[in-house]
Formats: C-alpha cells, structure tokens, sequence
C-alpha cells in the first residue's frame, strides 16, 4: 500500500496500517519536522548510496498526527532518496510517544514555508553549522514547547474539575 493510499483512507484503515512493521510511503508527501540537514550525513548517506547494488537503508520513522505524516526520524535519508529519483522510501511508525512536540516541530516548520523534505534544499550546512543551529534551536525550542504543553495540560485539568 503506498502512502497516498493511506493518507486517504479512513481512520480504522489507518490504524490498520500502523500495526504493520514497515510501510511504503510517498516521499514528497511526508512533513518534515527539522529545520536542516546536515552536508556531512547527507556526504555519508550519498556515499552508502552510490556504492550498493540495493538500496538498503534503515526505514524512516513516521508519527501519523491527524491526517498527516511527520518524520520522527530519516529526513537526510529521505531527502537523499529524492534526490536519487525514488518516489517512495520505507517507513515505520514512530511509537516513542513525543507526537505533541513533534506537531510543534511540524508547526515551526510551516512557519518557516518547510512543509515537504525537498524544501530542506537550501536548508544544508556545514556540519558545525548544522550542530550549532540546529541543536542550540533544539535546547530552546523543547524548554519552550515543555512549558507550553504543561500549561494547556493544568488548563484542561482545572476546566475538567
């Protein structure tokens, strides 16, 4: 079943999917959830790439929120996959639990118009650069998210009571 499949089935048909280990999904229709790449694991994954007769890569981690699909983990694996003209990656659902954050991820992403792994294009750099931004970004970003779940937590309970 191919991610458009899912993406429209309905909610039951959805739940179904997820029980299953790994999935085929549509590369250009998954949300990315980080803000770079890094030009080192890009090098490094390219290189795995070019030098095996089959693509054998970890699958992607993907959390279903709502109706759409967010990369917990594997966007420089798939933003290579797109680059090596593959339609589709495999995929398997993310069940780490962190889906709240990880929407806040994907809402800062649309923020900054990154709504699809080829918009990460002019998003890569140096690997200190990367490390420095991007983990820095990190730190603040979930102390924040953090305090702004816990609020709306205390809020829903005190509206509960």
């Amino acid at each position: 079943m191919t991610f458009k499949n899912v993406y429209q089935c309905s909610r039951p048909a959805l739940l179904l999917m997820i029980e299953e280990k790994e999935v085929e999904v549509k590369i250009t229709n998954l949300h990315p959830t980080q803000l770079y790449l890094s030009e080192k694991k890009l090098h490094d994954i390219q290189m795995l790439d070019q030098s095996a007769e089959i693509i054998n890569v970890d699958p992607i981690s993907v959390l279903a929120f709502g109706n759409r699909f967010l990369i917990t983990d594997g966007h420089h694996r798939a933003y290579q996959a797109l680059l090596a003209g593959r339609d589709t990656i495999t995929a398997e659902f993310d069940r780490d639990g962190g889906d709240e954050l990880y929407a806040l991820y994907a809402k800062a992403c649309e923020e900054r118009k990154i709504t699809s792994v080829l918009d990460l294009k002019h998003r890569i750099l140096p690997q200190d650069e990367y490390e420095a931004k991007w983990y820095n970004w990190c730190e603040g970003f979930n102390q924040a998210a953090t305090l702004l779940l816990k609020t709306q937590a205390d809020e829903t309970d005190k509206a509960n009571r």
